[in-house]
């Protein structure tokens, strides 16, 4: 049921302490965390070169911070925080006394409305329980939005994050100062649309992650994600024209396939 509250296993926790540790996050990190009271926000790490490396969610708690991210991605993004931090006051330990969990349907004490899509419900940290729920509801709501997520999705350093509409998912600040990547990102930002976005897609088939998406011979997309016939892929902004009609015509890794392209209203100024 989607009022229920599902654990997910795949994410850590870090805790980042010290006297520095609001000024050397604010400078590296894609959110605005000035004025931060506490709420549960979105954000990114990105290289010099703009692209994606660490997706996490941070939590303001009294002078310091917790960190949500993805297991698989928590040593490599602890090894360059240990790098940025120089001689800053910064500490980081991992908390493997808590646990992320989520509601689709329904507030929960602690929780917060996930900051990047209203329907994607509330988002919380308890201490670890022994409750191992099922995460498939969550993941198909995920998908039918069209968000995917660095672990989990997608290699670090793959995307640019406005390639996966971070910038219309509430995980990046266009108002506050530097951060990492912060010209390249700035500049695609203000060009307005970019070469490729990441779209849900329903289809006459079941795809799986790395199928190839082609029209007229060329290719025009890859799926990143998918459960049964919905998915999430990454396509070629300059061919949404000819492809936003419901069911048309594609060929999926060579098999003829039918595609719907769910575009959603506040992309459609900028995507096609």
């Amino acid at each position: 049921m989607n009022n229920e509250l599902t654990t997910l296993t795949n994410r850590s926790l870090l805790l980042v302490s010290g006297s520095d540790s609001e000024d050397f996050l604010q400078s590296i990190i894609t959110i605005d965390l000035s004025g931060n009271t506490e709420e549960l926000l979105s954000s990114c790490f990105l290289s010099p070169q703009g692209k994606l490396l660490n997706q996490f969610f941070v939590k303001k708690e009294g002078n310091h911070f917790l960190l949500d991210l993805h297991k698989k991605s928590f040593q490599s993004f602890m090894e360059k925080m240990q790098i940025y931090k120089l001689n800053s006051d910064v500490d980081f330990e991992e908390k493997n006394d808590l646990e992320v969990v989520v509601c689709l349907e329904k507030e929960f004490q602690g929780s917060f409305i996930d900051p990047r899509n209203i329907d994607l419900g509330w988002r919380g940290i308890r201490e670890k329980s022994n409750d191992r729920s099922n995460s498939d509801n969550y993941e198909k709501k995920k998908i039918s939005l069209g968000i995917v997520e660095e672990g989990e999705d997608f290699l670090s350093g793959e995307f640019f994050p406005i390639e996966l509409n971070l910038d219309y998912l509430n995980s990046i600040s266009f108002k506050k100062g530097c951060f990492i990547g912060q010209e390249v990102t700035s500049r695609m930002y203000r060009k307005g649309k970019p070469k490729k976005r990441v779209f849900s897609i329903t289809s006459n088939r079941n795809n799986k992650q790395g199928d190839d998406i082609f029209l007229e011979n060329k290719k025009i997309g890859t799926i990143i994600k998918s459960y049964e016939n919905e998915s999430v892929a990454i396509l070629k902004t300059d061919t949404l024209p000819k492809i936003q009609k419901e069911n048309t015509s594609v060929n999926i890794n060579n098999e003829k396939a039918n595609i719907t392209v769910h575009i959603p209203d506040i992309l459609k100024d900028y995507a096609i």
